[in-house]
């Protein structure tokens, strides 16, 4: 006799691909949501870090900028003193001029000729005064030419005045006065800047 096979067989096999289909199913299913998860997780890690990443530097940032406004301040100090230490120093440089041109005079005038007054005006010396002689005021010119805190003369008068015992000649004349430690600093300035 035959064998024949009464069993549903095929559909116990279809069963059967619908269950290993549907655990396939679910197998991605899980693992997909593994992975999304795994995924979202990553993200949510990699904004953290960005986050503090970004506090950091805001910090940081914020150090900075009151660091550059301190060394505004200071810069601005800075440039405060060296302003009044300029003025400090152009001071203490014409605090001897006068002793210097004072000084001068004293080289520069021949004996025979007597000041009579002597005004600086700005970088200008007005000298007047007598001379026994138009030679002696020559003379004082000509020294006045090798002088060095003197320099360029300009004779504005000469007349002759007859006093009781003797003829006397009033001149008038304006000397300007080169200021040698200001000429010479300025350099050293040009040279610190």
């Amino acid at each position: 006799m035959a064998n024949v096979n009464l069993l549903p067989w095929r559909e116990e096999a279809r069963e059967k691909k619908k269950r290993d289909y549907l655990g396939i199913l679910a197998l991605v299913f899980i693992f997909s949501s593994l992975m999304v998860y795994s995924v979202m997780g990553f993200i949510g890690m990699m904004k953290d870090e960005q986050r503090d990443r970004n506090t950091y530097l805001k910090s940081e940032i914020q150090l900075l900028e009151t660091q550059i406004q301190e060394i505004r301040a200071i810069t601005k100090r800075r440039e405060n003193i060296e302003r009044r230490t300029d003025i400090i120093l152009d001071l203490q440089q014409a605090r001897n001029l006068p002793t210097r041109v004072l000084d001068e005079l004293v080289r520069i005038v021949p004996p025979g000729i007597y000041l009579s007054n002597i005004e600086k005006k700005g970088n200008l010396l007005w000298i007047e005064g007598l001379s026994e002689s138009n030679n002696h005021v020559t003379n004082m010119m000509r020294k006045v030419e090798t002088s060095k805190w003197l320099d360029s003369y300009s004779m504005k008068e000469i007349v002759l005045k007859e006093t009781e015992n003797r003829q006397l000649h009033k001149f008038s004349t304006s000397i300007r006065i080169v200021d040698k430690d200001l000429s010479m600093s300025l350099p050293a300035k040009e040279v610190a800047k």
